[in-house]
C-alpha cells in the first residue's frame, strides 16, 4: 500500500527558516537574536501519523532536518541522531489516555547528517525491517532526536525530537468503487441508485477498517443517502477460501445495524465487499445494499 513514506514540507522559504521557526515554551519569537546563531530541528516536530505497509520488504522514513540561520553556515555541519525511548515514555506520562510502544525493527542506516557549507537542510533516514511481523493493534512510535551538531550549532531543545505513529495497514484497507441502492422511505431524494463512486477505507485496527462519506465526492458533502462513516469488522477465521462475514457499525449512530435478511461479507477471492444496513428508526427509516469493489492502495 505504501512503499515508501517520505515526509516532504513544501513550499518552505528562507522567511518560514528564520522567523518562524524557533519559538520557546513562552511563545517568545527568537528572530531578534537569531543573528549570527545556528539551531538544528526537526521541522515537522512533535508527534505524526502515517500508516506503513503491512509487508516483508524494508521501508524508509526520511525525515527532513533544517539549520535555522540568518546566514547559510560557512562549513559543513554534523548532526548525530538516535533513536528515542525515552521521548515515548515522556509522550506517555504527559498524556496518560496513551499506550504508545517503541517501535521495534527499526534503525537510522547512518546516525548522522552532513549539512554542507552553504545549505540549511536535509534529510535522515529510518530504515523498518518486517513490518508483517508488528500487531496491528499496538500503538507504534518511531521517535527520533538529534542529538549531537558541531560547528558551533545548537539543538533546538523544542525541535530536536519527532514521534512518527506507524499504524499498520491491514489487508482491508484501500481505494474501491461503490456501487448500490440506497433507500429513505418517503423521500425521493435520497432513495436512488448509485455506481463507480470513489471511497477509501482506512485501516480502524487489525480487522476494522472505516469508510467516511466525506471521500466520496472529494469535497466533504455527504453521500447519496447519507451513508458512513461506517465501521466494518471483517471475521476472517474461516479463511480466505471462504466468504468472511461483516458486521457494520457507526459509533456516532447505534441505529446503524446489518440487515438480517442479508450475507453481508468479504469475499477474498474478488476484494469485494457486500453489505446491506439499515440506519435510522420510524417512518423514514433508512436502508442500503453496496457493493464496494478493491480498485487500488489508500
Amino acid at each position: 500500500m505504501r512503499k515508501n513514506i517520505i515526509f516532504i514540507l513544501g513550499f518552505l522559504t528562507l522567511t518560514f527558516f528564520t522567523s518562524s521557526c524557533l519559538k520557546d515554551d513562552l511563545g517568545e519569537n527568537w528572530t531578534d537574536s537569531l543573528k549570527g546563531k545556528m539551531y538544528a530541528q526537526i521541522v515537522n516536530n512533535g508527534l505524526r501519523s502515517f500508516t506503513i505497509n503491512n509487508g516483508t520488504a524494508d521501508q524508509t522514513i526520511s525525515i527532513f532536518v533544517n539549520i535555522a540561520t540568518d546566514t547559510p553556515p560557512g562549513s559543513d555541519v554534523t548532526l548525530t541522531f538516535a533513536i528515542d525511548p525515552d521521548a515515548v515514555d515522556a509522550y506517555n506520562a504527559a498524556d496518560t489516555t496513551r499506550n504508545f510502544v517503541t517501535c521495534p525493527n527499526i534503525s537510522l542506516p547512518s546516525a548522522t547528517l552532513v549539512i554542507e557549507a552553504g545549505t540549511r537542510n536535509g534529510y535522515i533516514d529510518v530504515t523498518l525491517k518486517r513490518a508483517d511481523l508488528l500487531d496491528l493493534n499496538t500503538q507504534y512510535i518511531v521517535p527520533v532526536s538529534i542529538v549531537g551538531a558541531t560547528n558551533g550549532v545548537i539543538i533546538a531543545s523544542n525541535f530536536k525530537t519527532t514521534l512518527i505513529q506507524v499504524p499498520v495497514a491491514n489487508r482491508w484497507e484501500g481505494s474501491y468503487l461503490m456501487s448500490g441502492y440506497a433507500l429513505r422511505a418517503g423521500d425521493p431524494v435520497l432513495t436512488g441508485n448509485f455506481s463507480n463512486i470513489p471511497w477509501k477505507l482506512g485501516t480502524n485496527g487489525a480487522k476494522s477498517v472505516v469508510f467516511y462519506k466525506t471521500q466520496c465526492w472529494g469535497d466533504g458533502k455527504s453521500t447519496v443517502g447519507g451513508i458512513g462513516p461506517w465501521t466494518l469488522t471483517v471475521d476472517d477465521s474461516g479463511g480466505d477460501n471462504n466468504p468472511m462475514p461483516v458486521v457494520v457499525t457507526d459509533p456516532a449512530n447505534a441505529a446503524v445495524t446489518n440487515n438480517p435478511a442479508y450475507n453481508s461479507r468479504y469475499e477474498p477471492s474478488t476484494k469485494t465487499f457486500y453489505i446491506s444496513v439499515y440506519w435510522g428508526n420510524g417512518p423514514l427509516h433508512r436502508a442500503a445494499c453496496d457493493t464496494l469493489v478493491y480498485s487500488g492502495p489508500y
